[in-house]
């Protein structure tokens, strides 16, 4: 599976409990351009794009382990978690 299809997939599981975690907070999947500390080649990836609007702590990125199990049962911990240190 491509790169995106998991982040699509991840999208769609964060869209099924986010509407019960905070009604103005949104996610989107964005390309973004990596350039490695190393000094390596400049390569694309995908991140998940949390944000709110109205809370400006609510905004942050997070990288999807391309793994069902992480998507289907990890995922919204992780997200919560996040949301929880951030909201005031």
């Amino acid at each position: 599976m491509s790169t995106f299809h998991w982040y699509r997939k991840a999208k769609l599981r964060v869209e099924e409990f986010l509407p019960d975690l905070d009604n103005d907070l949104e996610v989107e999947v964005e390309e973004t351009s990596i350039t490695p500390s190393d000094g390596g080649d400049e390569y694309k990836t995908f991140v998940l794009v949390f944000a709110h609007t109205s809370n400006p702590n609510l905004r942050w990125t997070l990288e999807v382990k391309a793994e069902d199990d992480f998507i289907d049962h990890e995922l919204e911990e992780v997200v919560k978690k996040i949301y929880f240190e951030r909201v005031e």
